[in-house]
């Protein structure tokens, strides 16, 4: 071979590990319930020997309309490629009629769905969980969520729809928070009823993770929790995610 041909494979083998080596990368788009879900996603994947990149945009009751329209999250999403956008939605707006969701909910998230896959970046739905005792603010208008059960229904399926319609991720967040609130009511994942605890935060850290990595979380590190409670909600977050069929890594 050739002393050309030499540096050429070399630089190609090295340019193709490199590739390999390269962290992935997680950028979330939410509101005040994603805030604190940066930090326990990264220790989590650290913890687990395989390390994220995070950053996360979030302000107060951000709708993803807001998102959507506003040009600093734009032009966060289009600063580098990310390999994931987790996108949450803000929490009673999902659990509306469908009729309502059409219209304040579909055609913001495809845009925001757009701006990540320009950048090559996989979409995943973060579905949220129900109010601790419904959604009262709206219960009038709208009896399906005047219950924990009945708003949880109807943000799953409004989730569901966005994903199935983006050809997206999903991860069942919902799911695994009404697993534990039926199994283990003494573990507290609400700080006020809306915005999670960290225990809370530990769980949709873990399904999210357990969703884009297509592994297990059952070995992580409880960082702050007690290890029975970091236990049980590793098991949930796996259960909600893996129950669909998937395999664990």
């Amino acid at each position: 071979m050739s002393r050309a041909r030499v540096v050429l494979a070399a630089a190609l083998l090295w340019a193709a590990a490199g590739a390999r080596a390269e962290t992935p990368s997680v950028l979330f788009l939410g509101n005040s319930v994603t805030a604190g879900l940066r930090e326990v996603f990264a220790s989590i994947a650290a913890s687990l020997g395989n390390p994220f990149e995070v950053d996360s945009c979030w302000s107060g009751s951000y709708t993803l309309e807001m998102h959507a329209k506003d040009p600093a999250v734009l032009a966060r999403v289009a600063s580098r490629r990310w390999s994931f956008v987790v996108l949450q939605e803000q929490s009673s707006l999902p659990s509306f009629p469908a009729e309502e969701t059409e219209v304040h909910v579909m055609p913001y998230a495809a845009k925001l769905e757009d701006a990540a896959r320009q950048v090559g970046a996989r979409v995943v739905f973060y579905e949220t969980w129900g109010h601790k005792d419904g959604d009262q603010l709206n219960c009038g208008a709208l009896p399906a969520v005047c219950t924990y059960d009945g708003m949880q229904d109807r943000l799953n399926a409004t989730y569901e729809e966005l994903a199935r319609r983006g050809s997206a991720l999903l991860a069942p967040v919902g799911e695994a928070w009404r697993a534990v609130r039926r199994r283990h009511p003494e573990i507290e994942l609400y700080a006020d009823g809306v915005h999670p605890t960290g225990a809370g935060n530990y769980l949709a850290a873990c399904v999210i993770y357990c969703e884009i990595t297509h592994r297990g979380v059952i070995r992580a590190d409880p960082l702050f929790l007690d290890r029975r409670v970091a236990a049980i909600l590793q098991n949930a977050a796996q259960d909600a995610v893996f129950a669909r069929g998937r395999a664990v890594k």
